[in-house]
């Protein structure tokens, strides 16, 4: 138990695929020092809880870095298609509704048996919880360590995660049950119910119901994907591996210890990288004299700090950044000033032939767009490029913001 006897539980929802999110936030909880001492899941993250109530965060960390079609699909169920085609995917899962009324869930059964270890749920000293539906009953099934522990602990962790219509249910006795999420995709209530004091919430926002909580005195703290974690469908170890990342980032982002939104920089880079560039940006502006309405807030309140870093962020996105690395924002700078060497400029002769195609601004190459801003400042050639950054406001706060930290360096 914690030292000052509170009770934390933290609650996973489901999300298929999604799951490996979960494990990334355990690790961080784990090195932030935050014991956990009840877990509750539904779907996905019954199964991911079942591992971490066992004290087994090794293993199911190992399992998702590994995991893949064939892991999760039996051939015979589900025909083989490329992993980045995903109307391939939900065909075949339309497929096996309409033939055989979803897919096997054995090979999920077979990935458990070889991994689970009960001896280690039942020493453990951590509470556990899971959601399920009886669909025989038409009503909830909301079990406690106690109760599984007498019963096939296994049975109804994969009750909770036959994703119906996608996986047929899972039989137990003479009832079928199905996915927890379609009672409860986020347990709340039910760790609340086992006694925690202290809720850490990891919300997939995957498809399900979630019930309203029903003691609004309880401190909780939601975590949740900031990033593109990938298809709930799609099990491949590149996509899982990435999701531990964006889990462990966003939970040590939620508790103050890295920074950024959907980048991620280490702690306090942003602040003094605010305070070094933040004015410069300002008089470069003014220096370039471009008096247009939307710079408007720039000026009055000095480039806010949270403005200051989504543009920071962007230019990371522009240039097709990482997002799952933790930065030092130094080689955050250089490498953008190194994408934009190596970029080519947009000429205005592009832009005009163009611009009459209304899916043209949603299809240009922004880095492009960048680069002329960028050229256009350091060649002191404003006059040319005025009337389109009305269009690309962004791109050229951008590119002052790349000009301002360039500086009189003389390399990239």
């Amino acid at each position: 138990m914690n030292l000052n006897m509170t009770k934390i539980g933290l609650v996973l929802s489901g999300g298929g695929a999604k799951g490996a999110y979960e494990i990334g936030v355990v690790i961080a909880l784990k090195k932030l020092r935050k014991k956990v001492d009840i877990v509750t899941g539904t779907s996905i993250g019954a199964l991911n809880g079942l591992f971490v109530a066992s004290n087994d965060l090794r293993t199911v960390y190992k399992l998702w870095r590994k995991i893949n079609f064939g892991m999760i699909y039996s051939e015979n169920d589900f025909k083989a298609c490329s992993d980045d085609k995903i109307i391939d995917i939900y065909r075949e899962y339309a497929k096996s509704f309409i033939k055989e009324g979803g897919l096997n869930v054995s090979k999920i059964e077979a990935v458990l048996n070889k991994y689970f270890k009960i001896n280690k749920f039942i020493n453990s000293n951590i509470d556990y919880g899971l959601v399920t539906y009886n669909l025989s009953k038409h009503k909830p099934r909301l079990m406690k360590k106690k109760e599984l522990i007498n019963k096939n602990i296994k049975d109804y962790v994969i009750a909770s995660a036959s994703c119906y219509p996608a996986f047929k249910p899972k039989k137990i006795g003479t009832d079928l049950y199905i996915d927890g999420g379609y009672y409860d995709n986020l347990p709340i209530n039910l760790a609340i119910e086992m006694k925690a004091d202290e809720i850490i919430a990891v919300d997939l926002r995957a498809v399900g119901f979630k019930r309203k909580v029903l003691n609004k005195g309880i401190p909780i703290t939601t975590i949740s994907p900031k990033n593109n974690i990938g298809s709930f469908l799609v099990f491949d170890k590149k996509q899982s591996r990435e999701a531990i990342k964006f889990g462990y980032n966003d939970t040590m982002k939620k508790y103050r210890k890295l920074d950024g939104n959907v980048f991620t920089f280490k702690k306090g880079h942003l602040v003094r990288n605010y305070n070094r560039y933040n004015e410069k940006v300002k008089n470069n502006l003014l220096t370039l004299n471009i008096k247009l309405p939307i710079f408007k807030n720039i000026f009055n309140d000095k480039f806010a700090y949270n403005n200051f870093n989504k543009l920071i962020e962007y230019g990371g996105k522009v240039f097709g950044f990482n997002e799952s690395v933790i930065y030092n924002i130094k080689s955050y700078n250089k490498g953008l000033l190194n994408e934009l060497y190596k970029t080519s400029a947009f000429s205005k002769e592009q832009l005009k032939n163009n611009f009459k195609d209304k899916k043209f601004l949603n299809l240009i190459d922004k880095r492009g767009i960048v680069k002329m801003f960028y050229l256009a400042i350091v060649n002191a050639k404003m006059e040319g490029v005025l009337k389109y950054i009305v269009l690309f406001p962004n791109e050229f706060l951008l590119s002052v913001y790349l000009y301002t930290i360039k500086g009189n360096k003389k390399a990239y």
